[in-house]
């Protein structure tokens, strides 16, 4: 698969960005209309791919953050792209989240967008991991918090929030050991390489 993306459910995509090779993308965005994705949303900052998407006929989102250490992503931006992706599904379509690398913000997306449709927290970060095993999810906490806020807001009753929390990190403590978070940088490291234009 040329596309940079990896399936979690029949109808949610995580991923990375369209190559900077004009050829490949052009393969990568045929190919991602041949998958049936309707629906494309961009948690990038650093750059906007409205007018590739438009020409795919494809509904594009770009609710960009940034990546930097020690940034928390904000509320807004994972209900954003909760309403977008539940908007996609209603209609039939399919939904790819996505970032630069498809390590941190895209899978974090996606892991918000289980979490609205009834996954547990564990559950949810399980199978973006199972699903793209180079995740990282670096914001599960942040789209937690989020999905709680919007629960609190319709009136529901969250699971106590602070013991999901706690749980959710225990178990991320527990499934990326020391040498799981060195192989997650060594792709990272390999990856900012190859946009630096030196070989892996």
């Amino acid at each position: 698969m040329r596309a940079n993306l990896n399936w979690v459910t029949n109808d949610l995509a995580v991923g990375g960005d369209l190559d900077g090779n004009d050829s490949v993308m052009v393969a990568q965005v045929l190919e991602i209309i041949d998958l049936g994705i309707t629906h494309v949303v961009d948690l990038r900052i650093e750059d906007d791919d409205t007018q590739i998407w438009e020409a795919a006929q494809i509904s594009y989102l770009s609710v960009g953050t940034t990546d930097a250490a020690g940034h928390v992503v904000a509320p807004e931006v994972f209900d954003k792209g909760v309403r977008f992706a539940r908007l996609a599904v209603r209609n039939g379509g399919k939904v790819l989240a996505h970032c630069h690398m498809g390590i941190n913000r895209g899978p974090s997306m996606g892991f918000a967008i289980l979490l609205d449709r009834g996954h547990s927290p564990i559950e949810a970060f399980d199978m973006i991991r199972a699903a793209r095993p180079q995740a990282f999810i670096a914001y599960a906490q942040d789209a937690l918090a989020a999905h709680v806020a919007r629960q609190l807001r319709k009136g529901g009753r969250p699971a106590d929030p602070r013991r999901q929390a706690r749980a959710l990190q225990k178990h991320i403590d527990e499934v990326l050991t020391p040498s799981t978070v060195g192989r997650i940088r060594h792709v990272m490291r390999q990856n900012h390489r190859r946009d630096l234009g030196f070989s892996a």
